[in-house]
Protein backbone atom coordinates (compact mmCIF):
# COMPACT_ATOMS: atom_id res chain seq x y z
CA UNK A 1 0.00 0.00 0.00
CA UNK A 2 2.58 2.16 0.88
CA UNK A 3 4.37 1.82 -2.49
CA UNK A 4 1.45 2.75 -4.12
CA UNK A 5 0.93 6.01 -2.13
CA UNK A 6 4.38 6.90 -3.20
CA UNK A 7 3.68 6.01 -6.78
CA UNK A 8 0.93 8.17 -6.55
CA UNK A 9 2.36 11.01 -4.86
CA UNK A 10 5.35 11.10 -7.40
CA UNK A 11 2.87 10.85 -10.34
CA UNK A 12 0.52 13.91 -8.73
CA UNK A 13 4.05 15.84 -8.43
CA UNK A 14 4.92 15.45 -11.71
CA UNK A 15 1.67 16.46 -13.68
CA UNK A 16 1.63 19.67 -11.54
CA UNK A 17 5.08 20.80 -12.21
CA UNK A 18 3.95 19.83 -16.23
CA UNK A 19 1.29 21.92 -15.70
CA UNK A 20 3.56 24.99 -14.88
CA UNK A 21 1.28 26.59 -12.00
CA UNK A 22 3.58 29.15 -11.46
CA UNK A 23 2.18 30.66 -14.60
CA UNK A 24 -1.46 31.15 -13.03
CA UNK A 25 -0.63 31.18 -9.14
CA UNK A 26 3.45 32.64 -9.09
CA UNK A 27 2.12 35.67 -7.85
CA UNK A 28 0.86 33.63 -4.38
CA UNK A 29 4.49 32.80 -4.03
CA UNK A 30 5.50 35.89 -1.85
CA UNK A 31 2.08 36.99 -0.04
CA UNK A 32 2.02 33.76 1.38
CA UNK A 33 5.47 32.83 1.90
CA UNK A 34 4.80 36.19 4.14
CA UNK A 35 2.09 34.83 5.95
CA UNK A 36 4.05 31.68 6.67
CA UNK A 37 6.93 33.83 8.43
CA UNK A 38 4.68 36.19 10.28
CA UNK A 39 2.48 32.83 11.71
CA UNK A 40 5.90 31.56 12.52
CA UNK A 41 7.10 34.37 14.47
CA UNK A 42 3.98 34.78 16.66
CA UNK A 43 4.81 31.41 17.34
CA UNK A 44 8.11 31.82 18.37
CA UNK A 45 7.49 35.49 20.62
CA UNK A 46 4.72 33.65 22.23
CA UNK A 47 7.00 30.65 23.01
CA UNK A 48 9.64 33.13 24.44
CA UNK A 49 9.83 32.77 28.77
CA UNK A 50 9.12 35.66 30.77
CA UNK A 51 11.11 36.49 33.00
CA UNK A 52 10.93 39.90 35.34
CA UNK A 53 14.45 40.44 35.00
CA UNK A 54 14.66 40.11 31.22
CA UNK A 55 14.21 43.94 29.07
CA UNK A 56 11.31 43.35 27.08
CA UNK A 57 8.85 46.28 25.83
CA UNK A 58 5.97 44.02 24.22
CA UNK A 59 3.88 44.87 23.62
CA UNK A 60 4.32 49.00 23.12
CA UNK A 61 2.42 51.30 20.59
CA UNK A 62 5.49 53.59 20.01
CA UNK A 63 9.01 52.60 18.70
CA UNK A 64 12.39 54.41 19.81
CA UNK A 65 15.49 53.24 17.82
CA UNK A 66 17.17 54.79 20.48
CA UNK A 67 15.96 51.60 22.69
CA UNK A 68 18.53 49.61 20.83
CA UNK A 69 21.02 50.70 23.00
CA UNK A 70 18.93 49.88 26.23
CA UNK A 71 19.04 46.61 24.87
CA UNK A 72 22.77 46.23 24.87
CA UNK A 73 23.06 47.58 28.03
CA UNK A 74 21.19 45.61 29.56
CA UNK A 75 23.26 42.27 27.91
CA UNK A 76 26.53 43.95 29.09
CA UNK A 77 25.28 43.90 32.81
CA UNK A 78 22.72 40.92 32.76
CA UNK A 79 26.57 38.56 31.18
CA UNK A 80 28.88 41.21 33.07
CA UNK A 81 30.69 41.99 29.73
CA UNK A 82 32.27 45.60 30.61
CA UNK A 83 35.81 44.53 32.15
CA UNK A 84 35.88 41.30 29.96
CA UNK A 85 37.87 40.54 26.92
CA UNK A 86 34.81 40.18 23.61
CA UNK A 87 35.22 39.38 20.38
CA UNK A 88 32.43 41.47 18.59
CA UNK A 89 31.51 41.18 15.09
CA UNK A 90 29.22 43.05 13.32
CA UNK A 91 27.49 43.11 10.35
CA UNK A 92 25.72 46.17 8.86
CA UNK A 93 27.99 49.21 10.33
CA UNK A 94 26.28 51.80 8.38
CA UNK A 95 27.80 54.87 9.75
CA UNK A 96 29.25 52.91 12.99
CA UNK A 97 27.05 54.42 15.77
CA UNK A 98 26.33 51.33 17.34
CA UNK A 99 30.11 49.88 16.36
CA UNK A 100 31.68 52.65 18.40
CA UNK A 101 28.87 52.75 21.06
CA UNK A 102 30.10 49.28 21.91
CA UNK A 103 33.99 50.00 22.09
CA UNK A 104 32.61 52.31 24.39
CA UNK A 105 31.26 50.08 26.57
CA UNK A 106 33.10 46.88 26.34
CA UNK A 107 36.30 48.47 27.94
CA UNK A 108 38.73 45.75 28.34
CA UNK A 109 41.82 46.60 26.39
CA UNK A 110 41.54 42.84 24.63
CA UNK A 111 38.81 43.37 23.07
CA UNK A 112 38.46 43.00 19.76
CA UNK A 113 36.13 44.51 17.18
CA UNK A 114 34.94 43.60 13.81
CA UNK A 115 32.58 45.19 11.17
CA UNK A 116 31.58 44.40 7.91
CA UNK A 117 29.75 46.31 5.31
CA UNK A 118 30.03 47.08 1.44
CA UNK A 119 29.47 51.21 2.92
CA UNK A 120 27.32 51.19 -0.62
CA UNK A 121 24.26 50.72 0.24
CA UNK A 122 21.63 47.73 0.23
CA UNK A 123 23.11 44.73 -1.95
CA UNK A 124 19.12 44.57 -3.08
CA UNK A 125 16.19 46.01 -2.59
CA UNK A 126 14.48 45.67 1.47
CA UNK A 127 11.23 46.69 2.58
CA UNK A 128 10.69 49.96 1.22
CA UNK A 129 14.49 50.84 0.07
CA UNK A 130 15.86 50.57 -2.68
CA UNK A 131 19.08 48.70 -4.18
CA UNK A 132 22.11 51.04 -3.06
CA UNK A 133 19.81 53.07 -0.42
CA UNK A 134 21.41 53.27 3.10
CA UNK A 135 25.02 53.92 1.83
CA UNK A 136 27.58 55.94 4.48
CA UNK A 137 30.76 56.50 4.35
CA UNK A 138 33.11 54.22 6.33
CA UNK A 139 33.22 55.52 10.12
CA UNK A 140 36.93 56.88 11.15
CA UNK A 141 37.77 54.93 14.17
CA UNK A 142 40.03 56.37 17.41
CA UNK A 143 40.46 52.97 18.80
CA UNK A 144 42.92 50.66 17.58
CA UNK A 145 40.95 47.15 18.51
CA UNK A 146 38.80 48.11 15.84
CA UNK A 147 38.81 47.32 12.41
CA UNK A 148 36.50 47.49 9.25
CA UNK A 149 36.07 44.82 6.14
CA UNK A 150 34.94 46.89 3.22
CA UNK A 151 32.53 44.67 0.63
CA UNK A 152 30.32 41.96 0.32
CA UNK A 153 30.01 39.85 3.03
CA UNK A 154 30.98 36.72 0.68
CA UNK A 155 34.05 38.59 -0.15
CA UNK A 156 35.16 39.68 3.22
CA UNK A 157 33.89 36.97 5.58
CA UNK A 158 36.14 33.91 4.69
CA UNK A 159 39.24 35.46 4.67
CA UNK A 160 38.74 37.03 7.67
CA UNK A 161 37.67 33.40 9.34
CA UNK A 162 40.58 31.36 7.69
CA UNK A 163 42.56 33.74 9.49
CA UNK A 164 41.37 32.12 12.83
CA UNK A 165 40.49 35.53 14.72
CA UNK A 166 38.68 34.29 17.23
CA UNK A 167 40.15 32.94 20.54
CA UNK A 168 39.51 30.31 22.83
CA UNK A 169 37.44 30.95 26.29
CA UNK A 170 36.43 34.36 24.87
CA UNK A 171 33.08 35.20 24.48
CA UNK A 172 31.62 36.39 21.17
CA UNK A 173 29.08 38.95 20.59
CA UNK A 174 27.93 38.85 17.20
CA UNK A 175 25.68 41.65 16.05
CA UNK A 176 23.64 41.15 12.77
CA UNK A 177 22.09 44.82 11.62
CA UNK A 178 22.26 43.18 7.76
CA UNK A 179 18.43 43.36 7.14
CA UNK A 180 18.62 40.85 4.49
CA UNK A 181 17.87 37.54 4.53
CA UNK A 182 20.15 36.50 2.40
CA UNK A 183 23.55 38.82 4.31
CA UNK A 184 22.29 37.53 7.64
CA UNK A 185 21.95 33.90 6.63
CA UNK A 186 25.79 33.80 5.17
CA UNK A 187 26.89 35.58 8.32
CA UNK A 188 25.04 33.24 10.53
CA UNK A 189 25.94 29.75 8.38
CA UNK A 190 29.38 30.98 8.36
CA UNK A 191 29.58 31.48 11.71
CA UNK A 192 28.25 28.40 12.66
CA UNK A 193 31.45 26.26 13.27
CA UNK A 194 32.77 29.25 15.79
CA UNK A 195 30.21 29.91 17.68
CA UNK A 196 30.03 28.42 21.48
CA UNK A 197 27.66 28.09 24.46
CA UNK A 198 27.67 31.71 25.92
CA UNK A 199 27.74 33.42 22.86
CA UNK A 200 25.65 36.15 22.22
CA UNK A 201 23.52 36.76 19.05
CA UNK A 202 22.18 40.85 18.23
CA UNK A 203 19.40 40.84 15.32
CA UNK A 204 18.50 45.02 14.72
CA UNK A 205 15.27 44.13 12.51
CA UNK A 206 14.58 40.63 13.78
CA UNK A 207 10.77 40.59 13.32
CA UNK A 208 10.95 41.47 9.80
CA UNK A 209 9.10 38.30 9.30
CA UNK A 210 11.01 37.25 5.50
CA UNK A 211 14.29 38.31 6.50
CA UNK A 212 16.43 38.52 9.62
CA UNK A 213 13.53 36.45 11.65
CA UNK A 214 13.52 33.81 8.82
CA UNK A 215 16.96 33.77 8.46
CA UNK A 216 17.59 33.08 11.73
CA UNK A 217 15.19 30.50 12.20
CA UNK A 218 16.45 28.47 9.11
CA UNK A 219 19.77 28.58 10.62
CA UNK A 220 18.94 27.58 13.80
CA UNK A 221 17.06 24.21 12.22
CA UNK A 222 19.60 23.17 9.91
CA UNK A 223 22.27 23.84 12.73
CA UNK A 224 20.26 22.69 15.85
CA UNK A 225 21.42 25.79 17.34
CA UNK A 226 19.86 26.06 20.44
CA UNK A 227 18.94 29.63 21.92
CA UNK A 228 17.82 31.97 25.20
CA UNK A 229 16.19 35.25 24.93
CA UNK A 230 17.88 37.80 27.00
CA UNK A 231 15.75 41.01 26.04
CA UNK A 232 14.11 42.44 23.19
CA UNK A 233 12.37 45.54 22.83
CA UNK A 234 10.50 47.41 20.21
CA UNK A 235 7.97 44.63 19.69
CA UNK A 236 11.52 42.14 19.21
CA UNK A 237 12.15 44.50 16.53
CA UNK A 238 15.61 44.53 18.48
CA UNK A 239 16.48 40.82 20.32
CA UNK A 240 19.55 39.45 21.76
CA UNK A 241 20.05 35.57 22.57
CA UNK A 242 22.44 33.63 24.08
CA UNK A 243 23.86 30.47 22.46
CA UNK A 244 22.79 27.32 25.18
Amino acid sequence: MRRIIIKLHVAAKGIILLLRPHVLFGWLRHPLRFASNTLSLSRWIAAQRKDPEMLNDFYTFTRDHKRREDLHAHVIERLGLADVPLDYVEFGVFDGRSFRWWMAHARHTDSRFHGFDTFEGLPEAWGGYAQGEMSSPAPKLDDARGQLYKGLFQDTLPPFLAQKPFRDRTRKVIHLDADLYSSTLMALTSLAPHLRTGDVLLFDEFNVPDHEFRAFTDFQEAYRVRTELLGAVNNYYQVALKII
